[in-house]
């Protein structure tokens, strides 16, 4: 048995494909979608988006906030922005965190600092994301 998995970001149609199981953070911690799922809508947060495929196969994508609605035994992804986990490079995951660690400790209005927390907790998902090497 499987679902219907949709990732669509403002731009692209990300992947359109059947699904055992879906992993992805919401707003408030991890949520798992297995077939059979109760109809649900929540705000996502940042962090990694995992898609078990039939036979074992993982599409695995850096996520970047947006909402997840299962209704009809489909899963629609809406995401700010998703990126293949194929594309992430250390180097750059952990040149971006610096980068993000680093502005922390400016003052700022509350919205600044709420968008540099927003860059760091996306900068420690990248960073773990590329070094798993779970592609």
């Amino acid at each position: 048995m499987a679902l219907r998995c949709n990732i669509v970001t403002p731009t692209e149609s990300v992947l359109e494909s059947e699904a055992t199981y879906v992993e992805f953070p919401a707003w408030d911690g991890q949520k798992g979608v297995a077939p059979g799922a109760a109809p649900f809508l929540v705000r996502l947060g940042e962090g990694r988006l995992r898609v078990e495929k039939p036979g074992g196969a993982n599409d695995v994508f850096l996520l970047d906030g947006g909402f997840a609605q299962m209704n009809g035994g489909t899963l629609t992804i809406l995401a700010d922005a998703v990126t293949p986990a194929t594309s992430l490079s250390v180097a750059d995951a952990e040149k971006e965190l610096a980068a993000a660690s680093a502005d922390i400790s400016k003052r700022g209005t509350p919205d600044a600092r709420r968008e540099i927390e927003h860059r760091q907790r996306l900068a420690y998902a990248r960073v773990a994301l590329a070094r798993s090497g779970r592609r």
